[in-house]
């Protein structure tokens, strides 16, 4: 796992859980998100691919975002 593939899974969650690409692009850097279990991709047809955030995908975006201050602060 690395920064970008952190970014990346927050932006898509932000914007709904879903991407489309459609085309012929490099699609490498979902394919990382996927081997992480963090996407599903889903083929529309032969050139587009339509990836979905999982729930671990969900889950790796909001745990990472944690601030070590935030989460170990006290009350007392």
């Amino acid at each position: 796992m690395q920064d970008e593939d952190l970014k990346l899974i927050r932006q898509i969650v932000a914007s709904g859980g879903r991407k489309y690409t459609a085309g012929n692009i490099d699609r490498s850097r979902y394919d990382r998100l996927v081997d992480l279990g963090w996407l599903t991709p889903f083929k529309t047809n032969i050139s587009d691919v339509e990836y979905q955030v999982t729930k671990k995908g969900r889950a790796a975006a909001t745990v990472h975002d944690l601030k070590p201050s935030a989460a170990w602060s006290s009350s007392g």
